[in-house]
């Protein structure tokens, strides 16, 4: 941190510190993906962009002989700033985009500083989405690029990110960073040319597979004929069965090639660049194949795999130190398939739960998307968005009806050959009077082909797995617990004679006979009855709000009742906990029946004194019939410093002459503060409009109290009577506010 900077932030932290709530954004009730940190996240960021601000509003009310050390004040803080803001963006991407100034205050700000500081992004271009597939789990992530006309940008996303893929055209608005684009959430990404996922995972899959090592380490870990065999035996059958004869891989393998890079670094792009290069020069025509496989020995790279999610071509790197092997080259190909992984639901003593419960990347050890060193089948929803179930001459799978009563189904084991036997259970969560997104699949596997390491897992073959997923959301698959009481997973399938229960919708699923040829499934959807459930909110505005102290902002949210359909309609209380000092609205919602949305308007007012800093505002919405039924969505208030304009007539009335041709002078004082600052060389512009519309327009300039005053000349033979309104408006920089009053001649 520069020295600068560090002596201001020393000055006035604790005021700003005392002020500032803690970190928070509104995240999924449902699921969390990782455990929360152990300390609260650094406040730097928020430090840094009020102490910007306040160095601002001294620099535009400083007399002109002292305004060049608060510039070199401002420009460090906004250096550190912006080192501050780089760091966030791949471990707190949401942080980024609470801190980023409004174009208005952006644009005030002195030139000499925007190098530093974030710009508004409007960016349309090709997605390139890269999955990290790493030797520890937890430090998988992906990757998002936007590939445009200007050059190539990172983007980062303070919410969740989209599960599309490689290839699909999108418009994003955000703000840029150097090359990388922060998104606030998912109004601001426009698909504007979407990518099927079944477009390129039928037929015969042209692939060239490249195996390169480096300038200072020339080692070749295995044969071009090991590399063949694997590719075009092993990982062709596998697609080949799991796709129920409709996918395999052709084509040939490349190298060893010696390429320029070292193994002292990991540079996936270089690598693939290199390759290609090489297999080009070698006389490989690199546009005959539409999926790339960049094969290497052992460098700095820690991750195992990296695969393109999509993509024409496709594009897989494979760090050949941990492995060239179908476990390996099956998980990054499934996604360049198209596929995201396949994960786990731990939710404690019960299967599933719509809150409490804990997500594992990797949990679903059935599926070659999720973990473990086997070749298992991908599940049957992985194979439905692949078009290897329920589309063209593929197995067909089973949509239950959503109907009150018992109902029998049969559904052959997954590894069977194509037949037109159905291969699971489509069970919606939604009910008679709820229609949901969400779903249930149920498949039966057993120890054959590439299964056949489920052998001597006698509940996984003497029962039928069960996964929940989310229509829409191609990064929603997961593995339920059939058997919570158990820590394994290994036994996570539902043995025949065994029944689970959806406490959501009631609906019960019991395998009646399961067998190596498949399983047959008893469906119950219940009587109406009421289930009480946690309603679901949204609230906007969704990003910061940027006000000042005294001032009102004001939330609009929307609430989901969630309730089963046997329950009366509800109300909801809705309103924010706030700060010491501000004040805020607690409105009831209208009623609602159990499926319906309701709305209300929550007003937060800040106090008359708040400091300048950010603050978190949590809005909850309570089912007022069953109050512990609840849901909460933080906002994020910024109080910062920003003009402020009181104006007045020197006086209310004006009385004019009976006679004569006498001049009165209506005179308008415009006074600008910014805090509790008066601001001197303002611009101010009165415009006063008469009684008949017409438009005077007057200007002027604070002086060094922060006033400006105007007078209007209006002689009697010409004055209209009547009420006069009068706007004045201050500007400073690009920052700039009205306030408005009026007058009367009589």
């Amino acid at each position: 941190m520069h020295v600068v900077t560090r002596l201001v932030l020393a000055g006035i932290l604790f005021a700003i510190a005392t002020a500032v709530g803690a970190h928070g954004s509104a995240n999924d009730p449902v699921i969390t993906t990782k455990a929360a940190p152990s300390s609260p996240p650094s406040t730097a960021a928020r430090d840094l962009t009020m102490l910007l601000l306040d160095a601002k509003a001294r620099h535009d009310a400083a007399a002109p002989g002292t305004k060049g050390h608060i510039l070199a004040e401002i420009i460090a803080i906004a250096r550190d700033r912006h080192d501050e803001l780089a760091a966030l963006l791949d471990s707190d991407p949401a942080e980024v985009a609470r801190v980023v100034l409004p174009a208005a205050l952006l644009a005030g700000l002195p030139p000499q500083a925007l190098p530093f500081l974030e710009q508004p992004a409007d960016e349309s271009g090709e997605l390139e989405v890269l999955h990290v597939d790493h030797v520890t789990p937890s430090d998988d992530y992906y990757l998002y690029f936007l590939k445009t006309t200007k050059g190539k940008y990172s983007l980062h996303f303070a919410d969740v990110a989209p599960d599309l893929v490689t290839g699909t055209k999108l418009h994003v608005r955000g703000v840029k960073i150097d090359t990388a684009i922060v998104i606030e959430g998912p109004a601001d990404i426009i698909v504007t040319k979407a990518v099927a996922v079944l477009a390129n995972t039928l037929g015969v899959q042209k692939t060239l597979a490249i195996l390169v090592n480096f300038s200072n380490a020339p080692t070749q870990p295995f044969t071009t004929g090991y590399a063949q065999t694997v590719m075009f035996t092993t990982t062709s059958n596998y697609d080949y069965e799991a796709s129920y004869q409709q996918t395999s891989l052709a084509g040939a393998v490349a190298g060893w090639f010696t390429i320029a890079a070292t193994s002292t670094t990991c540079d996936y792009g270089a690598i693939a660049t290199q390759a290609k290069q090489a297999a080009s020069a070698a006389g490989f025509v690199l546009s005959n194949y539409n999926r790339y496989v960049y094969v290497f020995p052992s460098n700095t790279c820690t991750w195992w795999g990296l695969g393109s999610v999509g993509g024409n071509p496709s594009q897989a790197w494979i760090h050949a130190k941990w492995g060239f092997t179908l476990p390996v080259i099956g998980h990054e190909m499934g996604h360049n398939f198209g596929l995201y992984h396949s994960h786990s639901l731990d939710c404690g003593s019960v299967s599933v739960a719509d809150s409490g419960c804990a997500a594992s990347e990797y949990g679903d050890i059935f599926d070659m998307m999720g973990g473990g060193n086997n070749t298992p089948h991908f599940n049957a929803y992985q194979k439905e968005r692949l078009g290897w179930l329920n589309a063209g001459i593929s197995p067909p799978l089973t949509t239950v009806p959503t109907v009150q009563g018992t109902a029998n189904y049969s559904i052959a084991s997954m590894e069977n050959a194509r037949d037109g036997t159905s291969r699971a259970l489509k069970i919606s969560r939604g009910t008679s009077c709820a229609a949901t997104n969400e779903w249930f699949y149920v498949e039966s596997r057993q120890a054959k082909g590439f299964d056949s390491f489920l052998a001597g897992n006698a509940n996984v073959q003497g029962g039928v797995l069960i996964h929940k997923v989310t229509e829409g959301n191609a990064d929603s698959s997961y593995l339920l617990d059939l058997t919570p009481a158990t820590s394994s997973w290994s036994d996570a399938a539902l043995v025949a004679g065994q029944s689970f229960n959806d406490p959501k919708t009631g609906v019960t699923i019991t395998p009646l006979s399961v067998g190596t040829s498949g399983a047959q499934v008893s469906v119950t959807f219940p009587a109406s009855s009421c289930v009480r459930a946690s309603p679901t909110m949204t609230m906007t505005p969704t990003g910061t709000v940027w006000t000042s102290a005294g001032a009102t902002t004001t939330y609009a949210v929307t609430v989901n009742n969630n309730d089963s359909c046997g329950c009366s309609a509800a109300t909801f209380d809705v309103g924010a906990t706030v700060p010491t000092g501000w004040s805020t609205t607690n409105p009831r919602t209208a009623s609602v029946v159990p499926g319906g949305k309701t709305a209300a308007s929550v007003l937060v007012t800040t106090a008359s004194a708040a400091p300048a800093a950010f603050y978190t505002v949590p809005v909850n919405a309570a089912n007022t019939v069953a109050p512990s039924f609840k849901a909460s969505v933080n906002g994020t208030v910024a109080v910062a410093t920003v003009l402020s304009v009181s104006a007045a007539p020197s006086q209310a009335t004006y009385i004019l002459p009976t006679k004569g041709n006498t001049t009165i002078y209506p005179t308008i004082t415009t006074t600008v503060k910014s805090g509790s600052a008066l601001v001197a060389g303002a611009s101010v512009r009165v415009q006063i409009k008469d009684p008949a519309s017409s438009t005077i327009t007057l200007t002027a300039t604070t002086n060094s109290a922060g006033v400006a005053t105007v007078s209007y000349a209006m002689r009697s033979r010409n004055a209209k009577k009547g009420t006069y309104n009068v706007s004045s408006t201050a500007t400073m920089g690009s920052m700039s506010t009205t306030a408005t009053t009026s007058f009367v001649v009589n």
